[in-house]
C-alpha cells in the first residue's frame, strides 16, 4: 500500500454466501498488503434473514471473535442490505454482538430483483430514471432510520446499468435527489462510503464518482469511509490507495474507519 494509513472496511469472507476465502485467508492477507485497519463486513440482507442469513451472521461473529490480529488494527463489522424491508431482522442482526462498524446498503427495491440481476439494456430509459428514483427515496429512508455507520456505495444500480449493460445515465437528472442524500447524512452525522470495487470493475469509477464526492464535500461532508468490496482475499485493499487520492482531490484532509460504533479520524497520508 502507497498510503500510511490505508484501511479497508467494506470485505466480505466466506461467511457470506459470494464470499471465497476464510477469515484467517484474509487477515492474512491484510497483514501482507500491510494495511493499517481492516474491517470485516460479512452480508446480512435483512429481507433473507430467516431463510439465509442467521446462520450466516451467527458464523461471522464467531470467526471474528477469534481473530488474533496482532500488528493490525483489526475492526469487527457487518454490511445490512435491505435493513426497512425487515427491521426486525436488522435489530437481530446486531443485537448482543458488540459491532464497530455497521454499513447500510440497498442492492434491491422492494419487490424488485438485485440490480445485478436487472435487463437494463432492454428497459426503457424513463423506467431506469424511474427505479434511480425509488432508490435514492429508499436511501433517504434509510438514512432517516440510522440504525448503520456508512452509507454503503451509494451508485450501486449504475455499477450494472453502466458497467455490465454499457446503458449510459444522465446523472444530472438526479442532482436534486443526490443532494438531498449528501444534506441527509450530514444532518444525521452518517459517513459516505468510497466503494472502490467500480475501479476493477467494467464501471470504471469509484462509487460514488469524484464528482459526488466533491459535491458531498461542498454540502459539508466530511465522514467518509474505504472499503474494497472484496469478496476474495487477492481484492482485498484493490483500489485504496486511489480512493484515498480521490478523496484528497475531493477536497477531503482525513477519513474514518470505527471503532465500537464511532469514527476514528484519520488523515489521508
Amino acid at each position: 500500500m502507497n498510503h500510511k494509513y490505508a484501511s479497508d472496511c467494506h470485505n466480505h469472507s466466506h461467511c457470506s454466501p459470494d464470499g471465497d476465502h476464510s477469515v484467517s485467508a484474509m487477515l492474512a492477507r491484510a497483514r501482507e498488503l500491510g494495511l493499517y485497519a481492516w474491517t470485516l463486513t460479512d452480508h446480512c440482507e435483512c429481507q433473507k434473514f430467516e431463510s439465509r442469513y442467521r446462520d450466516r451472521v451467527r458464523r461471522a461473529w464467531e470467526e471474528m471473535a477469534g481473530v488474533e490480529a496482532a500488528g493490525l488494527r483489526f475492526c469487527r463489522g457487518i454490511e445490512l442490505g435491505q435493513p426497512l424491508e425487515d427491521l426486525a431482522a436488522a435489530r437481530e442482526a446486531l443485537g448482543g454482538r458488540d459491532y464497530d462498524f455497521v454499513i447500510g446498503s440497498l442492492h434491491n427495491l422492494r419487490d424488485k430483483p438485485d440490480f445485478y440481476y436487472m435487463d437494463a439494456a432492454n428497459m426503457d430509459p424513463e423506467e431506469l430514471h424511474g427505479l434511480l428514483d425509488a432508490y435514492w427515496d429508499e436511501i433517504l429512508n434509510m438514512i432517516a432510520w440510522g440504525g448503520f455507520d456508512s452509507l454503503g456505495h451509494l451508485t450501486y444500480p449504475l455499477r450494472y446499468i453502466q458497467g455490465e449493460h454499457g446503458v449510459p445515465v444522465d446523472m444530472s437528472r438526479h442532482a436534486g435527489k443526490l443532494d438531498q442524500v449528501f444534506q441527509a447524512l450530514v444532518q444525521a452525522g452518517k459517513a459516505l462510503e468510497v466503494n472502490t470495487s467500480g475501479l476493477r470493475q467494467k464501471l470504471g469509477e469509484a462509487m460514488p464518482n469524484l464528482s459526488l464526492l466533491k459535491r458531498y464535500h461542498e454540502l459539508g461532508g466530511r465522514l467518509v469511509t474505504l472499503g474494497s468490496d472484496a469478496h476474495c482475499a487477492e481484492d482485498l485493499g484493490r483500489g485504496i490507495d486511489e480512493g484515498m487520492e480521490l478523496l484528497k482531490a475531493a477536497g477531503f484532509t482525513e477519513f474514518a474507519i470505527y471503532e465500537k460504533r464511532r469514527p476514528v479520524m484519520l488523515p489521508l497520508e
